[in-house]
């Protein structure tokens, strides 16, 4: 019988998100990603059924061939956030990627469907740059693999959708400086800036607090 794959869905703050446009530069195919960070103590429930995934995937692999069992090693699929000095910050990230494209086992190409993206009352979302720590939702599948290369039992995440709860403008080149007293631009400079680095960063999302079934 073909095993079926599990569903999951995770709450946390993103960081990295690329749910729009697929990621290139480390696979032409493209990647569309998101990380998912959640503190250690809410995701401690969470870590456990995957735990649980994990170790019954690994007795089936060792079942199906006990050759296996002495060479064999699990891969667990999230990991401890560590700030710029290698210190851990107490929270558990969780790497979520689905393939924007590729090649099928009888050589033909295809090319999948972005990931779903909704508010937080489920209505469609297009082109919101998600900028780090937005709280949101992510829906994903759970694939289990078997790594021959490196004799190790994983499990990778489809990513599926995203629900923005609460988003955090992503601006390009960050805010560097607070407002001070002084020296004002000319309005019509001030207001070419803004288009520059605000335009089409808005989103139904920003004024819901409440946040819907998802």
């Amino acid at each position: 019988m073909e095993k079926q794959n599990v569903n999951m869905v995770i709450k946390g703050k993103a960081m990295w998100a690329k749910v729009f446009e697929p990621e290139t530069k480390f696979d032409k195919d493209g990647i569309y990603s998101i990380e998912v960070l959640i503190p250690e103590d809410e995701a401690a429930p969470v870590c456990e059924q995957l735990d649980n995934i994990l170790e019954k995937e690994f007795e089936s692999k060792v079942k199906a061939n006990p050759k296996l069992k002495a060479s064999l090693s699990m891969r667990k699929p999230y990991f401890p956030e560590v700030d710029k000095n290698g210190d851990e910050t107490g929270n558990i990230v969780f790497r979520i990627k689905k393939k924007a494209s590729g090649t099928k086992r009888d050589g033909t190409k295809y090319e999948a469907a972005p990931p779903v993206v909704q508010d937080a009352k489920r209505n469609p979302v297009k082109n919101v740059l998600i900028g780090n720590d937005s709280t949101v939702k992510v829906a994903f599948t759970i694939n289990p693999y078997l790594m021959q290369s490196t004799k190790q039992v994983g499990l990778s995440f489809r990513l599926n959708a995203v629900q923005i709860i609460n988003l955090v403008e992503y601006q390009a080149g960050g805010n560097f400086f607070d407002d001070e007293d002084g020296y004002v631009a000319e309005a019509v400079s001030k207001d070419d800036a803004i288009d520059h680095f605000d335009e089409n960063y808005s989103s139904p999302a920003e004024s819901n607090d409440d946040e819907g079934d998802f």
